[in-house]
């Protein structure tokens, strides 16, 4: 029985590999960070249409309170620079995102490197054992038909011994006989 394939880079390759899936770990909480940022960005953008709904339904009252008026004012500007400060953090998490996918990219084009190039010794190996087997049975062929032949002949030079002998046996009592 011949031995199993060996690849020889098998560690290389199972780096490789891990390499990939933290990576993919990687994209992913980034991908769920920025999941995050955008409920709050929609959260904030609902707070804030509603603040601008209160404080118009405020405008049309008959008495306005200056003081309820500017806490409504800086409740929205607070709102505002909220959403504006999660905008700036969602443009950060998406450049992260970009260059995270880019290493992420890279290292699966390293890992499929790998995997090829085991493919590839794996088909060769595979290839040089079948020929080995077909030489062998090529070999066991040819030993079996001089075997088989070497067999015919001692039959066949034992056949003729058995007749000459019957022959020379015959002659030779056909000889007594004429005597």
């Amino acid at each position: 029985m011949a031995k199993r394939f060996v690849f020889r880079l098998e560690t290389l390759l199972k780096l490789r590999r891990q390499r990939e899936d933290r990576q993919k770990r990687i994209v992913a909480e980034r991908l769920r960070q920025i999941s995050r940022v955008r409920s709050e960005i929609e959260l904030l953008d609902r707070r804030i249409a509603e603040q601008i709904r209160a404080m118009r339904a405020d405008a049309n009252r008959p008495s306005l309170d200056v003081q309820n008026l500017a806490r409504d004012r800086h409740w929205l500007s607070h709102l505002q620079r909220g959403r504006l400060e999660a905008d700036g953090h969602l443009r950060l998490l998406e450049a992260r995102l970009a260059q995270e996918r880019a290493v992420l990219a890279h290292a699966a084009r390293e890992k499929k490197v790998m995997e090829k190039l085991r493919e590839r010794q794996q088909t060769r190996y595979l290839r040089e054992l079948e020929c080995r087997e077909q030489a062998e049975l090529d070999e066991l062929g040819t030993v079996r038909f001089v075997f088989h032949r070497k067999a015919d002949r001692r039959e066949v030079y034992a056949g003729d011994k058995s007749s000459e002998g019957a022959v020379l046996t015959g002659t030779a009592l056909s000889d007594e006989t004429f005597e």
